[in-house]
């Protein structure tokens, strides 16, 4: 089985939503012991990077990180060039329910970047709503956010969180992934957060699982 990385490498001061301020600092501390390093988060961001986002973000009482159960569901990848990304995109295809649908936009060109936060694609409401009338599992995305940028209400992310979906934001790498779909093979799509009760999003290491 071969393993893609689909994650976005954060580091000590990487940039976090909206990409005005650093996500992430680390430091060492000096354990006494010669030769040895330790290390602690002086300030973390649980969406910084590529990072998934629990049912809890926008629904009280909902999933956390730590209850959503983990999945490994098939991977569907809808590559677009429109902003926000419209629901017609789902046309002709065979069903989606219990999938992980992924979208490419080519944004990650600007990962780790100011402009990464900037008028970057999303998903439109309508969109949200077709996937949910599908029974998709999970959804994911290049950009740092499935609602736009200019969002003051955050309606995606509402409709698909209250469905129960986990959302994975930030990916990368998805163009590496075409070759293999078109090759007719059948991936698998893992995305797995820190099991930290009552936390709402947390990093994770994004990867697709080609047999």
């Amino acid at each position: 089985m071969q393993i893609i990385d689909l994650s976005l490498e954060i580091r000590d001061g990487s940039l976090s939503y909206p990409g005005t301020a650093s996500g992430i600092a680390l430091e060492r501390i000096d354990s006494g012991f010669p030769g040895s390093i330790v290390s602690r988060f002086a300030h973390f961001d649980a969406h910084c990077g590529t990072h998934l986002d629990a049912p809890l973000h926008f629904v009280p009482g909902a999933d956390d990180v730590a209850t959503k159960p983990l999945m490994l569901p098939e991977l569907v990848m809808i590559s677009s060039t429109f902003n926000p990304i419209p629901a017609d995109v789902l046309d002709g295809l065979s069903s989606l329910e219990g999938k992980a649908v992924l979208f490419s936009t080519g944004w990650e060109v600007h990962a780790g970047t100011k402009a990464f936060f900037e008028g970057f694609p999303s998903l439109s409401p309508a969109l949200a709503e077709s996937l949910v009338a599908q029974n998709v599992a999970m959804v994911g995305l290049d950009s740092p956010s499935v609602d736009a940028a200019t969002t003051t209400d955050y309606p995606v992310h509402r409709v698909l969180l209250s469905a129960g979906m986990s959302l994975v934001e930030g990916l990368v790498n998805l163009p590496t992934l075409t070759p293999h779909i078109e090759s007719g093979h059948t991936l698998r799509f893992a995305a797995f957060p820190l099991r930290i009760r009552g936390l709402e999003g947390c990093p994770v290491r994004a990867v697709a699982l080609i047999p």
